[in-house]
């Protein structure tokens, strides 16, 4: 039987979806600004200066903003955990995704300790974000998944679901290697758009190509995603939440170019630099939700040894 889960649990995955996406949001900020000390180094995590609250300094207060995140998302996400292990649990897609990501913020605290006690390391930053993605990918692909469940839709085609598995992995290395931009330092080794020099010539020193090849690969994604998204439209024209997740993917790549275009040529002012790493983290959650519906929303149902018993009765004693 198809599993219909509470509405009280439906409500937790989108906001345990949410505050992971301002947490990750938030942690682009940190960086950004330079913030990622702002409490102080090695042995200060995780006090702020010594001290459980921050001092009125703009650093210090960005950076205890995305550690107190940080505590909001674990709550919500090992109480989601909890809900599942306790109620769902022979929901066996359910419970394995509870289980990823667990693991998955677990490997996040670490790092984060990590990048703290040794003074942001090079590598440790961009291995930060990548594990980030996947804990965000993870949780929205439970939302969605647990808040469309019992829903009739049509079966996808082969193609259908692999370019959209295709569009979902191009997003995914775009952000790592503008990730790349970033932990290399190589933000202004490009002065112009959208190539360097006065923007129609090519590298010109090792930073400049880390700034190039994010953005080959940039425009190579936008290629995708835009012909990837009018596909995915067209292939199910009557399906409205397919059109909605590919139109807001659209709308997010012309955005995410624009502001792109900007923080090269208002010279990386950190506010804009925040705004590209939103729209991108964006893109990615907006990606992943297009590729859930695509394929179907797969089928999360309550086994019992070799029988498949309803799931709706265990919601309800949930709720």
């Amino acid at each position: 039987m198809n599993f219909s889960p509470s509405r009280a649990f439906g409500r937790l995955t989108v906001a345990t979806a949410l505050a992971t996406y301002l947490l990750v949001v938030m942690g682009g900020v940190v960086r950004v600004s330079g913030s990622g000390l702002g409490c102080g180094d090695k042995e200060q995590w995780p006090f702020c200066h010594g001290q459980w609250l921050p001092p009125l300094e703009k650093t210090a207060l960005i950076e205890f903003t995305h550690r107190w995140l940080a505590v909001i998302a674990a709550v919500l996400l090992f109480t989601l955990a909890g809900w599942v292990w306790i109620r769902y649990r022979r929901v066996r897609p359910l419970a394995f995704g509870a289980v990823v990501i667990g693991l998955l913020y677990i490997v996040q605290i670490a790092l984060g300790a990590v990048t703290v006690l040794f003074n942001l390391p090079n590598g440790v930053i961009m291995i930060h974000l990548a594990n980030a993605l996947l804990l965000l990918g993870a949780l929205v692909w439970i939302a969605v998944s647990t808040n469309m469940a019992g829903s009739e839709r049509p079966r996808p085609s082969e193609g259908t679901v692999r370019l959209a598995t295709v569009a979902a992995g191009a997003t995914y290395l775009l952000a790592l290697s503008g990730a790349l931009v970033v932990d290399q330092g190589a933000g202004s080794a490009c002065a112009g758009w959208p190539l360097c020099g006065n923007g129609f010539q090519l590298s010109s020193g090792q930073l400049a190509d880390v700034n190039l090849l994010h953005r080959v690969i940039a425009g190579a994604a936008v290629l995708l995603l835009g012909y990837s998204m009018m596909r995915l439209r067209r292939s199910r024209p009557g399906d409205r939440g397919l059109r909605l997740a590919t139109l807001s993917v659209t709308v997010l790549i012309v955005a995410q170019v624009v502001a792109g275009a900007l923080v090269v040529d208002l010279r990386l002012p950190a506010a804009v630099r925040a705004v590209h790493l939103a729209l991108a983290t964006g893109l990615w959650v907006c990606v992943v939700v297009t590729a859930v519906i695509t394929r179907g929303v797969a089928v999360l149902q309550a086994t019992d040894g070799g029988r498949v018993e309803r799931a709706s009765r265990v919601g309800v004693a949930a709720s």
